[in-house]
């Protein structure tokens, strides 16, 4: 499960731009499925065709956060926007790929030194307009003539890295790579089901669920899954009832967030899973959203849970997760496909 995750996190396929992370995925699964087909919003549909008429569809959105080319200016500076949700302090001195036409670019987003920022300014909240990449040119039309141009997508790069533990490792995009390589392994584990399995890896979550909409709305689905990641701690200086899961105790059962209420049914068959599998949970309140939000109020409505990968740090280039929490997700959502169709 490392080697995997190392290789999605460190790919790039930021919101409406997934066709990289889309080939390593294709690539990971194509020999254990029966068809893999692509929709409109660019989802990437499995199929894992089963003996009896229930369908279940498992879903982990595969885009990450990122930013586009806004502007570049006659110095050589790129302005941009963000995709996703990012807190501004968290952008300076941090290394970007730049995806343009010609191939990726790399370039920096600089902050001024210290010994010629004013106190005034230290005092200021950062901004996202001050803000600016710099790939080392000092014209616009030098950086032009690389084929970078407004519209372009940008990445965070960083390297997947072991921490204190061999299995506590740290990168970008665990949210949510993490839930991709724990897909990933169902499908190739699953064999001769009595379900027909979806296997749906979601565009374009990070800015509004969209592709989930889609996805869940041209499938004819019995129950989903949506597995993803959630904010972990411990983290310091923060209340306990700001975060109230943690790192190494097992996925988190998604009770509510902004956009969904669990049933009960499937919280009870959830639960079951756990203690039938060994596996240890958590529960939790997110004061986010996932796909389940867009996916349990598809046409008359779908069954809908939500296991939630606890990963600390979440949205920043050092976001932790522990490979355990992974192996426990995979165990409790297996359980889960073997018992739903008795159960719901």
């Amino acid at each position: 499960m490392k080697d995997l995750l190392k290789k999605l996190s460190e790919a790039p396929g930021v919101s409406g731009n997934e066709s990289r992370i889309k080939r390593i995925i294709i690539n990971e699964v194509k020999d254990f499925v029966d068809e893999i087909k692509e929709d409109s919003m660019g989802n990437l549909i499995t199929i894992k065709k089963g003996k009896k008429n229930f369908n279940i569809m498992v879903a982990a959105h595969m885009d990450e956060i990122g930013f586009m080319v806004k502007h570049i200016d006659d110095k050589g500076f790129i302005s941009f926007e963000t995709i996703g949700g990012f807190d501004p302090k968290s952008l300076g001195s941090q290394r970007v790929r730049i995806h343009s036409s010609n191939g990726d670019i790399l370039g920096v987003i600089g902050l001024k030194p210290p010994h010629i920022t004013s106190q005034d300014e230290k005092d200021k909240a950062l901004k996202l307009e001050d803000l600016k990449i710099d790939i080392g040119l000092n014209s616009k039309e030098e950086v032009e003539s690389l084929g970078i141009k407004p519209g372009d997508s940008i990445t965070r790069d960083i390297s997947f890295a072991e921490l204190g533990k061999e299995n506590i490792v740290s990168c970008k995009s665990f949210d949510n790579r993490a839930g991709c390589a724990v897909l990933i392994e169902i499908i190739k584990k699953i064999k001769n089901p009595d379900f027909t399995l979806y296997g749906v890896f979601t565009t374009q979550e990070e800015v509004g669920l969209r592709g989930a909409k889609a996805a869940a709305y041209g499938l004819d689905i019995n129950f989903a899954l949506i597995i993803d990641s959630t904010t972990a701690g411990p983290i310091p200086k923060t209340e306990i009832d700001k975060v109230t899961i943690s790192l190494g105790k097992g996925p988190s059962i998604d009770l509510m967030d902004r956009g969904f209420i669990l049933n009960e049914k499937v919280k009870n068959l959830l639960i079951k899973s756990a203690n039938d599998a060994k596996v240890p949970f958590q529960t939790h309140i997110s004061s986010g959203s996932t796909d389940g939000a867009a996916v349990h109020i598809t046409k008359e409505g779908i069954p809908t849970g939500v296991i939630s990968i606890p990963s600390k740090y979440i949205h920043s280039t050092v976001e932790i997760v522990d490979i355990n929490d992974l192996d426990n997700t995979l165990k409790l959502v297996m359980k889960s496909l073997e018992i739903a169709k008795n159960i719901l």
